[in-house]
């Protein structure tokens, strides 16, 4: 048995244990909070300051980080002139209007290019010295940690100590942390008093304020899901706890801008949803807002890049200079109804060789278009229905893409779960790249979703309607693919060790409790479960497999489950629950708390417990009428 140490210090087996141990886990760690650092230290040693904030940073959610790479949205040459004007105004000179506003909140409708105005202006900041720090949401990042407002104020305060124009600074931080290194794990208002505005009080009067970077840009706040890794994974409520999420970071962002310490602008960057709405409305701190709708010209905007990128495809395909002449362009930009996605997809559906030359392409664009306009989706929801039913088997890559969203960090393994043979995920999804990518540019597995508005069509019977997976099929799906994995004991496509430990991590989430599994089923999941991960991964299955059975009987799945994990835990000395609290969990089910482990009546007592009676538990009735799926099984 291992130690593990995390950043803060505290350690994740026995104190009288000395081991040395990687605090960064691969892409096998399932809270990817620390994936983009690699310390290894020895149990007992010093940590430094400057170490244990780099495991708290999102580094992929900076303007510049490799994550967002050559695909981060960015406004075409000449585009978007006049709303990057007025931000650019506000920002070099904004404290000369007769009413200086601190906050900027630039919003729109889904598709108007927010993200892109958003990574252009920051580019610009940084080339003239302007960018104190930034943090792009995303609801389809790599890392989940892009999508949790966990490590928001860490990504910021990491930036801003790099700018040695804020002398003392850093060192004021660093020594926050030295003291005190449970300051992460705070509420977000006090990780900015004790991160962010009591070192730079500080610090003022050590160098001029005007030297100093002068703006923050915040980018897809909408897309904050949650306040940590359970809110996203299965069982989380995304809508409630991102609402909560993003109430929480405008307001610490709301105080920063009404204490005279925090000199920096503000440019937040979302969609117009009403938790945001409401607060920007409400708030006492003096906002400027602008609204991307027709003021700023989109079709203008829109028709230059579709011009533009016509000119490409020509030169890429020799195509003679005639296709696409004027009347084509004007037809797109009025389908495009000031949606820069529309027309971003349409440019990507042409560049596809695999669905036929860019003449016919554009040919099948044009015979989609909306005719009716009854809705302001309407011709976006026409080219995604379209695009889609290129796939082989359409309803079956939306259950792919749906599951994709959830697991888009770890790419190899949601590739090799969902696969039934190799080459499948080119086979199902490669006719729909202009939708998702679905390698890096090394050739390697990895999904990036282009637009959020994809998952809202998808997510909608009103608009996605034939195409429209309900819930309750997207689970039964996704238990149908552990199930096939787990009895052909491992992935049919490709198997690793790096997938068999996270498929059986996750499989506690998947079980199926009214199919029909066996003890070899049962030994296998237990073979190939990290021993790092019995400690929690054991008693949560446990409890599990027995949430949706009545009092009176059991679901087939449960008496299988659960007598061999009992038999696998006496063999190996852990206690195990009583006559007493078995019979009391039928009526009130056991709840396990990663949190309290101790409270578990199973637990690896490490020796420190004598072994309890043995409990012979009984496999249940044969038959069962019985089916149940509960959202607390999965939340896709």
């Amino acid at each position: 048995m291992s130690t593990t140490w995390s950043l803060d210090g505290t350690s994740g087996g026995a104190a009288h244990q000395s081991r040395t141990t990687n605090v960064a886990r691969d892409y096998l760690d399932r809270s990817t909070a620390y994936h983009n650092t690699n310390i290894t230290i020895k149990s007992g040693s010093r940590i430094d300051p400057l170490d244990r904030l780099l495991g708290h940073v999102a580094h992929g959610a900076v303007h510049d980080s490799a994550e967002r790479g050559p695909d981060a949205p960015k406004c075409h040459p000449e585009t978007r002139v006049a709303v990057q004007k007025d931000i650019m105004g506000w920002i070099e000179h904004g404290e000369r209007d007769d009413v200086p506003k601190r906050i900027l909140w630039l919003s729109g409708p889904a598709g108007s290019g927010k993200t892109a105005i958003a990574g252009t202006i920051a580019d610009e900041c940084y080339k003239r010295g302007l960018l104190a720090a930034s943090f792009f949401f995303s609801a389809f990042a790599g890392s989940a940690n892009r999508r949790i407002k966990k490590l928001f104020i860490h990504t910021l305060v990491y930036r801003l100590i790099q700018h040695k124009s804020i002398v003392g600074l850093k060192e004021e931080v660093l020594a926050v942390i030295e003291d005190d290194p449970g300051v992460f794990e705070r509420h977000l208002d006090q990780q900015l008093e004790e991160l962010v505005l009591k070192p730079l009080r500080k610090v003022a009067g050590r160098s001029n304020r005007r030297d100093w970077s002068q703006v923050i840009i915040i980018d897809g706040l909408d897309e904050c899901q949650g306040h940590s890794e359970s809110d996203i994974g299965p069982g989380g409520d995304t809508h409630a706890s991102g609402a909560s999420a993003q109430k929480e970071v405008l307001s610490a962002l709301s105080r920063a801008c009404t204490d005279p310490a925090f000199p920096f602008r503000l440019v937040v960057v979302s969609r117009p949803e009403p938790v945001i709405q409401d607060f920007f409305s409400t708030s006492s701190c003096s906002t400027l807002n602008i609204f991307l709708d027709d003021k700023y010209d989109p079709d203008s905007d829109i028709r230059l890049f579709l011009e533009a990128m016509f000119s490409a495809l020509r030169r890429r395909f020799c195509i003679p200079p005639t296709w696409a002449a004027k009347d084509v362009v004007d037809i797109l930009v009025k389908e495009a109804s000031g949606q820069f996605i529309y027309a971003a997809t349409v440019i990507r559906f042409l560049d596809n060789p695999r669905l036929g030359s860019p003449q016919l392409l554009l040919t099948h664009v044009l015979e989609w278009r909306s005719l009716n306009g009854l809705t302001p989706f309407a011709s976006l929801d026409l080219l995604y229905d379209r695009i889609l039913r290129t796939s082989p088997d359409p309803l079956m890559a939306v259950k792919w893409i749906r599951h994709i969203k959830n697991f888009s960090a770890m790419p190899l393994y949601v590739k090799y779960l969902l696969e039934s043979y190799p080459g499948e995920t080119e086979h199902m999804l490669g006719t729909l790249t202009s939708l998702v990518r679905l390698a890096d540019e090394n050739g390697e597995p990895s999904f990036h979703f282009y637009h959020k508005s994809l998952l809202d069509f998808l997510r909608d019977p009103q608009r996605s309607s034939d195409l429209y997976v309900n819930w309750g099929n997207l689970v039964h799906f996704i238990k149908d693919r552990h199930c096939q994995t787990l009895q052909a004991r491992g992935p049919q496509s490709q198997a690793t060790d790096q997938f068999l430990g996270l498929f059986c991590f996750y499989l506690a989430y998947y079980v199926d409790q009214d199919r029909r599994y066996t003890l070899g089923d049962v030994e296998w999941w237990l073979l190939h479960l990290d021993k790092s991960d019995w400690g929690s991964g054991i008693p949560r299955m446990f409890a599990s497999v027995h949430q949706q059975c009545k009092w009176y009987h059991c679901l087939p799945a449960c008496g299988v489950w659960r007598k061999g994990i009992l038999r696998h835990c006496r063999e190996h000395g852990w206690r195990v629950p009583t006559r007493k609290e078995m019979l009391r969990d039928r009526f009130k089910k056991f709840q396990y708390d990663m949190g309290k482990p101790e409270e578990f009546p199973l637990q690896d007592t490490d020796g420190s417990f004598p072994p309890l009676p043995a409990v012979e538990y009984s496999e249940p009735d044969s038959d069962s009428d019985e089916s149940t799926v509960s959202a607390t099984d999965v939340q896709p």
